[in-house]
This record gives structure tokens, C-alpha cells and sequence, in this order.
């Protein structure tokens, strides 16, 4: 485990190794999210967020048979019921 100091100024510097692994360079944004008393998580601030979602949740898609295939059923139930309602 790699360890850091803090500085008087509340600073404290990345290890090589972790700017290493998570691929930080001089500049780069990271938030600091508190955990408990003791710990905190250090997560690497994505530059473009958008382009940080591309893609999230895409297994959910997946397994219901993909993007197309939901929307047509989906607007077959709206047919259904309002097929009822009149």
C-alpha cells in the first residue's frame, strides 16, 4: 500500500505507482469522496463526462433484447390500452 503525507498546506502528492495505474498527469482533477472517519475514496475526475457514461447500463439493453425490440413493445402496450379506453 502506498502512502502519503499531508502537507501544512493540506496537500498531499499522488505515489508514482498510483498516478502510474490510473493514468493521472500533472493537472488532473480527482474527487475526494469521505467514506467513514478513517477513509476516503480518491476517484479520477473524468475530463469529458459524457463520454464517462457512454455505455452504462448497456447490459440491461442487452437482455432485454436491445434498444429497438423495448421501444416496440412498449408502444404495442400504449396501443393495447389505449385500445381499452375507448
Amino acid at each position: 500500500m502506498e502512502t502519503a503525507k499531508l502537507s501544512r498546506k493540506y496537500q498531499i502528492v499522488v505515489p508514482r505507482e498510483v498516478r502510474k495505474q490510473m493514468r493521472l498527469h500533472a493537472g488532473a482533477r480527482l474527487a475526494v469522496r469521505p467514506i467513514d472517519h478513517d477513509r476516503a475514496l480518491l476517484l479520477k475526475y473524468p475530463e469529458n463526462r459524457a463520454a464517462a457514461l457512454r455505455g452504462l447500463g448497456k447490459e440491461v439493453w442487452q437482455e432485454l433484447g436491445g434498444g429497438t425490440r423495448y421501444i416496440r413493445q412498449e408502444r404495442a402496450s400504449w396501443r393495447k390500452k389505449s385500445a381499452l379506453t375507448r
